[in-house]
């Protein structure tokens, strides 16, 4: 029996998120949106059958689909049959296999945690069983389609774009908006990993949100011409340009600096991205930590991740246990090559 399995990495998004929504990303001027790959995979297994049958098996949702090639054809948006994993189906509906197939899904991203892992989760089931089937895709159209698919399952606006190149590009990533499309600067070092990794953890609250509503809203009221929210977005575009020049310079501390700042300029433009456990842990952080810098939500917030930053780990993860949350591995993987 033939087959292919592939894992991609789910991100953590550093600076400049919500910047990657369009057009927010074209009204404003030179936005970038930092995100670094981590060690939370998600992972794919397509393995070949002798019948026009797909089964699709997803381990987190403890569920198994069957249905023929034929079937797959006659999918659409609006089945309420496809169930928690329309949004794969709809993709192998892109695909539109002529052959049988079964694959099997996992992710070790909690669901609501902020990291993106349903994105990552689709862009690497669009590479994984193009490349079984021997079609050949450049890395940038699979996130454009997966973004399309996405954008129209989850019918609450528009979606940003950051959440679906980890996977596929691995590394530390600026991700900047041109007219012409999204500019990919890979800013992976040993170093900065490195550095990252010893200043860093990464905390799931245990709380879920939902990142669609939370995106919606900022993006009215930025056509709305909400002066709190266009100021707010502009400093976050400044930190963020400023963030990916310590990057390209090496300057490691000051990029810790603009981290933190965005992290408390994200929480005083978007209300309810902290909740209420969250802000006392981080005042409890605040009270005993002579090196504490602050934290950054991950994705919308209301729930899900957070970075702390702080070299003293150990206070970091009893604090979080005594909050009943968990601390997550956080390690920045290497970039992804276009064969991979």
């Amino acid at each position: 029996m033939r087959s292919l399995k592939k894992v991609g990495s789910v991100r953590v998004d550093l600076l400049g998120g919500t910047l990657d929504i369009y057009p927010i990303n074209v009204v404003l001027d030179e936005v970038v949106t930092i995100n670094c790959a981590t060690s939370i995979f998600a992972e794919v297994e397509v393995l070949n059958r002798d019948d026009s049958q797909i089964i699709l098996r997803s381990k987190d949702y403890n569920q198994e689909m069957t249905f023929s090639v034929e079937k797959l054809k006659k999918f659409n948006f609006t089945e309420d049959e496809l169930g928690p994993l329309k949004f794969l189906l709809l993709l192998l509906k892109e695909i539109s296999p002529s052959v049988g197939l079964e694959i099997n899904l996992k992710s070790m991203a909690p669901t609501g945690s902020g990291l993106g892992g349903s994105s990552s989760m689709g862009s690497l089931f669009f590479k994984t069983v193009s490349d079984f089937l021997g079609l050949k895709m450049k890395r940038e159209h699979i996130v454009e389609i997966v973004q399309r698919v996405e954008s129209k399952v989850l019918n609450q606006g528009p979606a940003g774009y950051q959440d679906y190149y980890p996977s596929l590009f691995g590394g530390v990533l600026a991700l900047e908006a041109k007219m012409s499309g999204v500019s990919i600067e890979q800013l992976f070092t040993s170093s900065f990993k490195k550095f990252l990794e010893e200043n860093v953890s990464l905390i799931y609250s245990g709380e879920s949100r939902d990142s669609g509503i939370n995106n919606w809203e900022v993006y009215k009221r930025f056509f709305d011409r909400d002066k709190v929210i266009r100021e707010g977005l502009t400093k976050i575009r400044d930190l963020s340009r400023a963030a990916l020049n310590s990057l390209r310079e090496s300057n490691f501390e000051e990029f810790l600096c603009l981290l933190s700042e965005e992290g408390k300029t994200r929480e005083g433009l978007f209300s309810g991205i902290m909740s209420q456990k969250m802000k006392s842990f981080k005042e409890e952080l605040s009270r005993e930590l002579d090196d504490f810098k602050g934290t950054k939500v991950c994705g919308a917030g209301g729930g899900g991740c957070f970075l702390v930053i702080s070299k003293n780990k150990s206070v970091v993860y009893k604090k979080a246990e005594k909050f009943g949350m968990s601390f997550l591995p956080f390690e920045v993987q290497g970039p992804v090559g276009e064969d991979n």
